[in-house]
């Protein structure tokens, strides 16, 4: 990273330091402001990342929270999502399969043990069919019975009638991604539009769901894209943002296609997220091993408060362990379901080594 002239990077660091002061006071970032966040590079980022860490305290709090998704219905589906390995429209590593209750059960109680304050069921598809929710309906009413885990969904588009029914089944939070920019969609996806998500996500607050909502960076977008999505995000105030980093699947239009992001690079996209969306919950997810490396850690101080522990859909992630350990190591608290805080154990039940066990997944 180059570094910048002195005055520059004066000029710089006040510019941060003024409106990290600013944010902390309430106020809304702007497009421009948050243009000129994107192009901050050299020693800078530092202090970028300062001030997202501030902003993160003061708005969401020390704590962290961890979530974690199981693939209940894998593989063949009807999309052509150019990331996703499950697409049949391309030959990749992914065998379809299907998840009984008893499993996706146990994958919840994985989760539990791992400190998971919330577990999400993630169905291949397009939408579900009313079959399909009839299938998934014991699990919810298990997990509702159960009460220690906040029952979550990611079934793809949804109807105001099945937005209803997963709202009486108990569920209480869908996710349903953005993935990128408007204008960089149509070369992303083409079975879908940008706007049918959209539409999912005002179905799904409509029916009083909570929303859960980002994107995948690193798939050919531009900063330009990354603050659209995160207006568009703010916008629809959604209540999580997933931050996925692409992991690209052999057999996937993606894959050796884009560079791979640098870990400095995906650390910055965190802290102009915090920037633009300084209340919302930053979930660091999908790809954080494979592009942050030995920088995880610093997810926190680039504004991230939360983050997938456990297998991804269809990788695999670090142990529980790898985690707790990390947070004990920096001194950080997570918060469960029931919103007591707890400190990080390394060697927790049920954690060492552990990865949730139902991913059948690959061939």
């Amino acid at each position: 990273m180059p570094a910048n002239h002195p005055a520059d990077s004066s000029a710089t660091a006040d510019f941060i330091a003024d409106l990290g002061q600013r944010v902390l006071a309430g106020h809304q970032v702007t497009r421009e402001e948050a243009r000129r966040l994107a192009t901050v590079s050299g020693d800078e980022i530092y202090d970028l990342f300062y001030f997202a860490n501030k902003i993160r305290i003061r708005f969401v709090g020390r704590q962290v929270k961890f979530c974690s998704i199981v693939a209940a219905k894998v593989g063949a589906c009807s999309e052509d999502c150019g990331y996703c390995s499950q697409s049949k429209h391309y030959k990749t590593h992914v065998a379809p399969g299907k998840l009984s209750t008893d499993e996706m059960v146990g994958a919840m109680e994985q989760a539990l043990s791992n400190g998971a304050n919330s577990f999400g069921i993630v169905n291949s598809g397009r939408g579900p069919t009313d079959a399909e929710l009839d299938w998934l309906e014991p699990f919810y009413k298990s997990a509702v019975a159960n009460g220690k885990i906040r029952p979550c969904a990611t079934l793809g588009e949804l109807t105001p009638e099945h937005a209803q029914r997963l709202k009486s089944m108990g569920v209480l939070r869908i996710n349903h991604n953005l993935e990128t920019s408007q204008r960089h969609y149509p070369s992303i996806v083409k079975t879908h539009t940008y706007e049918d998500r959209v539409r999912t996500i005002k179905v799904a607050k409509e029916a009083g769901l909570s929303i859960c909502s980002g994107g995948i960076f690193g798939m050919g977008e531009v900063w330009e894209d990354r603050i659209d999505m995160a207006l568009a995000l703010r916008g629809l105030d959604v209540d999580v943002v997933p931050i996925n980093f692409l992991n690209a699947i052999a057999g996937t239009p993606l894959y050796g296609r884009e560079p791979q992001l640098s870990p400095l690079e995906a650390l910055h996209i965190v802290a102009v997220y915090r920037f633009l969306l300084p209340t919302a919950e930053l979930k660091i997810a999908g790809g954080r091993e494979k592009i942050l490396r030995d920088m995880q850690s610093w997810m926190f101080f680039a504004g991230g408060s939360s983050f997938l522990i456990g297998n991804y859909l269809t990788t695999f992630g670090r142990s529980a362990q790898q985690d707790q350990q990390m947070l004990a190591d920096l001194g950080m608290p997570y918060t469960t379901f029931d919103e007591v805080e707890h400190e990080a154990e390394p060697a927790m039940p049920g954690a060492s080594g552990s990865r949730l066990v139902a991913l059948p997944v690959v061939s």
